[in-house]
Parts: structure tokens; sequence; C-alpha cells
């Protein structure tokens, strides 16, 4: 007895053994446990780095200078000194041959400030506007979502290694291209609001001053001359218009008002 029940013990278990190596673990099994721990993932179980306050800053600045022939040379040269560039500029000549210039400016965060007081000092400031906009806490979900993403990467290329089912492969590799492309929008996303925070933007609008008209005794006689002739002609115009308009309807009370007499004519009669 004792060497039958052993014999049947090794059978059963060798039986077991061939069971399990001729039926591997289900990929199958592995991998909708690995989507749902993923699903699982939340952005406050991952942690973030560390984020200093992010801001983007930006600055609006409207100058008067009666002299711009070297304008570009001074801005070019107080950017340059403090690190930054120009991205973009515009210049043109508006009504009576006032010229006008336009620069977008990027400058380290660090010299916005400085950069700012120097282009003040260029020409008579007409009207300074200063604006800052928070985001970290947009930097710091999208860094979360970014580390939930790579820690669903990590799994899926985990899971890609164990999979030896053509069907299986194929839908880890679907599922893990789908991961890529959200890592590829959030990174540049990322690479983004990094740019915008380290890099203020100024933007400067500079201008002639206006034409002093000239005041003298005979120049304002002569234009108030004109003014009232002007006035006067277009009197005569409005006077003329409604005349042409009212001369129909003159027209009609007239010969309305005669056939009314003739009538009234005709009864008594």
């Amino acid at each position: 007895m004792l060497v039958t029940t052993s014999c049947g013990a090794s059978y059963q278990s060798k039986e077991m053994a061939v069971n399990s190596a001729v039926q591997p673990r289900s990929l199958s099994y592995d991998q909708g446990k690995v989507m749902e721990e993923s699903k699982m993932i939340k952005s406050d179980e991952i942690e973030a780095p560390a984020v200093e306050r992010k801001i983007i800053r930006n600055a609006s600045l409207n100058l008067e200078l009666k002299d711009l022939s070297n304008i570009s040379n001074k801005v070019t040269e107080i950017i340059k000194n403090h690190q930054g560039f120009i991205a973009n500029s515009r210049k043109w000549t508006g009504y009576n041959n006032r010229k006008f210039y336009n620069f977008t400016l990027r400058v380290p965060a660090e010299e916005f400030e400085v950069t700012l007081a120097e282009l003040s000092q260029l020409g008579k400031v007409l009207e300074e506007e200063l604006s800052g906009r928070d985001i970290t806490k947009e930097y710091i979900d999208i860094q979360a979502r970014l580390n939930n993403f790579k820690a669903q990467e990590k799994r899926y290329l985990e899971l890609l290694n164990k999979a030896k089912d053509v069907k299986d492969i194929l839908e880890v590799e679907r599922e893990l291209n789908r991961v890529r492309t959200n890592i590829e929008q959030l990174e540049r996303s990322i690479k983004y609001y990094d740019n915008q925070v380290s890099l203020a933007t100024i933007r400067v609008n500079i201008s002639e001053p206006e034409a002093i008209i000239n005041n003298s005794s005979n120049l304002g006689f002569l234009k108030s001359f004109k003014e009232a002739l002007r006035s006067f002609v277009k009197s005569i115009n409005l006077i003329i218009v409604l005349v042409g308009a009212l001369i129909p309807w003159l027209i009609l009370v007239a010969i309305l008002g005669y056939l009314l007499y003739r009538i009234i004519k005709k009864k008594r009669s």
C-alpha cells in the first residue's frame, strides 16, 4: 500500500507538472491586470518632483520719441546686454509722414524688470502695462500625467517582453503607441511652458510725436474762413437735397388739393 500510494502521488505530481508545462500562463490575464492597474494610477500616487512657482511674465510699453533714426540699434543693444533677442520687429510710416516702430522682445525672466526700465528711458512713456500668469498648478498636473503615462509605458514594455502570441503582441503594441503619443504631447506642453516661463515677453511700440499745428493769427483766420466756407457749401447741398426730396410731395399735395376743391365746388353748384 505504501508503495502504491507513493507511486500514485508521484504520478499525480508529475502529471500536474506536465499540465502546467503544456498550458503556459495566459498572457491576456497579465495584460488585463496591467491595464487595470494602469487605470488605478492617479496623479497623487506618483511622486512628482518639487516644482518652483511658474510665472509667465508679459509687458507692453508705448513710447514717444522725436528722433527714430537710430532706434533699432538702441533697442538691439539693450536686449543683447541682457541676453535677450528680438522675436519680431516692424516699422511703417503713417499720416503726415509720422514714423512708427514695433518690437516683440524675449528676455530671460531674471532680466525682465531691469530691461523694461532701460527701455522706458528711450523716450516719453505714454503707456505701460505689466501682467503675470501663474501656471504652477497646470504645470504640476501635466507633470503628474506625464509620470502616469511613463509608468504605463514601463508596464506595457514588460508585458510585451513576455508576449508570445501574435494577437497579444499586436494588442500590447497598440496600447503602447497610444501611451507614447500621450507622452509626446505632454512633453511638448512642458517644453512650451518652460520656454514661456524662462523667457519674458516685452512688446514695445515707439512713435514720433504728432506734428505741432501753427497757431498764428493769419493762419488761424484763414483756417476759420475755410471751415466756414466748407460748412456753407455743405448747408447749401443739404437744402438742395431737402427741396429735391420735398418737391414730389408738394406736387402731390397740390393735385389732391385741386381735386378736392373741384369736388366741393361741384357739390355746391
